[in-house]
């Protein structure tokens, strides 16, 4: 095997399969290595932590065909540190041996056959259906933060996908809060549920949000127990995370004591504020609505803070306490909008939705405070 290519190309592509990299690889050898393989006219390179693989191609010179896998922290630790317009080339002896040479410096780096790698499965087209990128990478950044990270219920690691009389959605919850984003804009061949793993989704967003075209789909392949993602020549394919996700629409308020419009950037200001002085355990800050205004406060042991925004709100006194953290979630994803949150009691679930996007929904439980 024998390529040429430029430093820049090769360092972009194989870090687009590096996110692979996690703390199971360190248990198994070959899994600290990538696979790179020449195939149409380019090159191929996979990375698997055994739960996930990403499959990409990179454009190079192809001088011998062939196909090696290479330790990937120190392949992409040389190739890092080579002159910056540098040509690359590398090329496999009979003995596995990688020799990286690039103007006057020669690496030379012991890999492992392909035989040794595990073999990927391709991506199931059969019962295949498309979403637009962009539309799929902005559902999955409305909703991840709000899956749980936590591994003693697993099946909150990741978000529900739900194809149900022809709505599309994204679901992710981690007990306290939840997060929905839907669509009729993505046709599928039959209704289906599957929970999907946040990690191969939060990928998948960052490899749309990094190079994805506005006309660019995303061909989703779904089996028994995996599920795909091409883009162009790159794919991204993880195993399904088995479990129950929880009957999230039964805490979906039906009706609500009293609605108000918030300005999300000026809330964010106020909450980043409070969210300084909150107690780091329980971490609550509060909300009272008076006519006019709204009066946000928070305190722990050495701290205290108080602070005022002018709002539309008519309505008679109301207080209300919640996580900062699950706020800011949701108005950074709000940006400059403005934000609608309805409240029946300091009790129970609160709605917040985003001015101009009917498409998404979020719930919060607000914290009991003394």
């Amino acid at each position: 095997m024998k390529i040429n290519s430029n430093r820049e190309t090769l360092i972009k592509g194989i870090q687009t399969i590096q996110a692979g990299v996690s703390s199971k690889t360190g248990t198994i050898p070959i899994l600290q290595n990538f696979l790179m393989e020449t195939e149409d006219k380019g090159l191929k390179v996979v990375f698997t932590d055994l739960e996930m693989a990403i499959k990409h191609h990179i454009p190079v010179d192809i001088k011998g065909e062939g196909s090696i896998t290479v330790p990937i922290k120190k392949f992409m630790e040389i190739v890092q540190n080579l002159g910056e317009d540098s040509e690359v080339n590398i090329s496999v002896d009979e003995n596995s041996r990688i020799s990286i040479l690039s103007g006057k410096s020669r690496f030379k780096l012991g890999g492992a056959p392909k035989n040794d790698y595990p073999v990927i499965p391709d991506i199931d087209e059969s019962n295949s259906f498309k979403v637009p990128a962009r539309l799929l990478a902005d559902m999955i950044n409305s909703t991840i933060f709000s899956a749980s990270t936590e591994d003693d219920r697993h099946f909150l690691n990741g978000l529900l996908w739900k194809y149900e009389k022809d709505l599309f959605s994204l679901v992710a919850t981690d007990g306290r809060r939840l997060a929905v984003a839907s669509t009729k804009k993505v046709k599928a061949k039959k209704e289906f549920k599957v929970i999907v793993p946040s990690k191969i989704l939060g990928e998948l967003a960052r490899f749309i949000k990094g190079g994805a075209k506005d006309a660019d789909e995303v061909t989703v392949g779904l089996s028994s127990n995996q599920i795909g993602f091409k883009i162009g020549k790159t794919v991204f394919i993880s195993r399904l995370v088995e479990g129950n996700f929880p009957a999230y629409e039964q805490i979906i308020p039906k009706s609500h004591e009293l609605e108000v419009s918030l300005n999300a950037d000026k809330l964010m200001a106020v909450t980043k504020r409070a969210a300084i002085c909150s107690n780091e355990r329980s971490g609550a800050v509060k909300y009272t609505f008076k006519p006019g205004a709204l009066v946000v406060n928070s305190a722990s042991q050495s701290m205290d803070f108080e602070d005022e925004l002018e709002v539309g709100y008519k309505g008679k006194e109301f207080q209300i306490s919640f996580n900062p953290k699950f706020l800011m979630d949701i108005l950074k994803a709000a940006g400059e909008a403005e934000v609608e949150a309805e409240f029946t009691s300091p009790a129970t679930p609160a709605l917040f939705r985003i001015k101009g996007r009917e498409d998404l929904i979020y719930i919060v439980m607000p914290l009991r405070t003394q």
